[in-house]
């Protein structure tokens, strides 16, 4: 952990990886104030959209909008605007004694070209969003200095983050089985006609995104650590399969982490769904539907990809399975990198 006081917390989550479940948690504790999914609609359905056009027409008529219908309700989601949503909401907490939660899908925060170089697939090529650094969380004299240092750092930022702002942030990676996530992911895609050949579904059937972060902080405070300089916080690794077994094991030892009272944290809850339309159901149903942790025996079987297969053909087909198959084991070296580091 760096010298300095835990105020600003990053979950660089991933698509069907428990990240809904971490975040209610989160959300129970008084100290804490979060913000969900930033930059999720400029990455996807902006003017400045990474993903390729065909998706984005499959969420147009999902939510049935016509084209011009879906452009004229996101003009003004930009990255600029989800940068300014997120400094401002780490200058509320802070002024409030509290720690900023912000969530994002971690692909979700990195240009196209960053993704097309590690997929393989033909992806469509799109501009660098343009994102200029407001600074609307820093509040004093004191806020001002510090960011000075951290204005260039020394190796290459992988995400859309400002450098200044991605050095003071803490955090937090969470995973879960690839052998899981990706047919969920598969599964809550279809609702806006996704399927396992599109080029954009290679870019969440990969915990690639995760471990560029992982390994860039790792760096970064390696280089810090020499330097003496007392900054930079490690990530901190969140199995979503342990988040359901042991829920209040995991929260015990990242509230340590980042200095927050687990007792506060809350187990169970009332529902807060509000009927939206067809893709956010899809994702997001049955969290807020939930009343507190849902117990799955997936976190106490372990995968066995022969009999998954069988399932996944009689799901899908022969070839939607044997896709799945090659994306869990590509994936597996980045996920079990990311495992070995988990709290």
């Amino acid at each position: 952990m760096s010298d300095e006081p835990c105020t600003r917390i990053f979950l660089f989550s991933h698509l069907r990886t428990r990240s809904n479940l971490f975040m209610r948690l989160l959300e129970t504790h008084p100290k804490v104030l979060d913000r969900l999914y930033p930059f999720k609609d400029a990455f996807m359905n902006g003017p400045e959209c990474q993903n390729a056009l065909s998706t984005k027409e499959g969420r147009a008529a999902a939510i049935g909008k016509s084209m011009k219908e879906f452009e004229e309700t996101f003009a003004n989601t930009t990255f600029q605007a989800g940068l300014d949503v997120m400094e401002k909401t780490i200058a509320q907490a802070e002024s409030e004694g509290k720690i900023a939660v912000i969530k994002e899908h971690t692909c979700f925060i990195l240009d196209s070209n960053t993704l097309n170089s590690h997929v393989d697939c033909r992806r469509e090529a799109k501009p660098r969003p343009v994102i200029i650094d407001h600074q609307f969380d820093i509040r004093t004299y004191e806020d001002k200095e510090k960011s000075v240092q951290y204005k260039e750092l020394p190796l290459r930022n992988p995400t859309l983050l400002p450098d200044r702002m991605i050095a003071t942030l803490q955090p937090v990676i969470i995973i879960r089985h690839p052998f899981y996530t990706f047919p969920s992911a598969l599964r809550a895609s279809s609702s806006y006609g996704a399927n396992v050949l599109d080029p954009d579904f290679a870019i969440i059937a990969t915990f690639r995104w995760q471990r560029l972060v992982f390994d860039f902080y790792q760096e970064y405070c390696e280089r810090e650590r020499k330097l003496s300089s007392g900054r930079g916080n490690r990530p901190i690794v969140i199995d979503g399969d342990k988040l359901i077994s042991d829920t209040k094991g995991q929260m015990t030892r990242f509230c340590e982490i980042v200095g927050l009272k687990e007792s506060d944290i809350q187990y169970s809850w009332d529902p807060h769904y509000v009927k939206r339309n067809a893709v956010w159901d899809a994702f997001t149903k049955v969290a807020e539907e939930s009343t507190g942790v849902i117990k799955t025996s997936d976190t106490v079987q372990p995968p066995d990809i022969t009999e998954a297969r069988k399932r996944w053909e009689s799901e899908w087909d022969a070839d939607v399975a044997q896709k799945l198959v090659e994306f869990v084991e590509l994936a597996m070296d980045d996920y079990n990198h990311l495992l070995r580091h988990s709290i």
